[in-house]
């Protein structure tokens, strides 16, 4: 069962042990039958997660750039995902909060042919005479609340322009990423 709700009030018990009141923002239909059971909890401070258009309208703006990119010199989806991707992205990180950076001996060209993972080059060294190469990885678009995909479209939508690619309009693109606003408190041009 998940919902959005805030946490109203914390007592700390003798024991050690903590009661947490909890105010849904929806129904909670299903909560009797987790009554006095045994619960795994977590909570996360609640993101909007970005809609299924926003992911999809990302992609079709992948492949027109590829498909004008590729009038010059052939380009992949692949290639081209990744190159958005690794510009105006996600950067994936460890528990530690370091971006996790992959070593490996395949070269650029294989590498930014692949659909995932998403990865950008960092540098190349050199081990027993053999190239290694060290790439950052990227968190899949999919995987992005609204904010991350808004930057992520904003920075695409930039690109297109650059090689005279038409786009939505200004007001269905805040349509389609208004969800943000309402989340954030904050209007999208604050933080460009």
């Amino acid at each position: 069962m998940e919902f959005a709700g805030k946490i109203r009030d914390v007592l700390l018990t003798v024991g050690g042990r903590m009661i947490v009141t909890i105010e849904s923002e929806g129904g909670t239909g299903e909560i009797d039958n987790l009554l006095e059971k045994r619960l795994r909890v977590t909570l996360k401070q609640w993101k909007e997660r970005r809609s299924l258009d926003a992911n999809s309208y990302f992609h079709v703006l992948c492949d027109k750039l590829r498909q004008e990119l590729s009038k010059e010199t052939p380009m992949s989806m692949a290639r081209c995902k990744n190159h958005l991707i690794a510009s105006y992205g996600q950067v994936m990180y460890l528990e530690n909060g370091e971006p996790l950076v992959y070593k490996t001996n395949a070269p650029p060209e294989f590498c930014l042919e692949l659909e995932t993972p998403h990865l950008a080059l960092v540098r190349t060294d050199w081990e027993n005479g053999k190239a290694v190469y060290f790439y950052r990885m990227y968190r899949g678009s999919h995987t992005y609340d609204t904010l991350e995909m808004s930057r992520l479209i904003d920075g695409t939508i930039a690109e297109c322009k650059e090689q005279g690619i038409e786009t939505m309009t200004p007001e269905k693109i805040e349509q389609m990423l208004g969800a943000w606003e309402e989340v954030h408190g904050k209007k999208r041009e604050e933080v460009r």
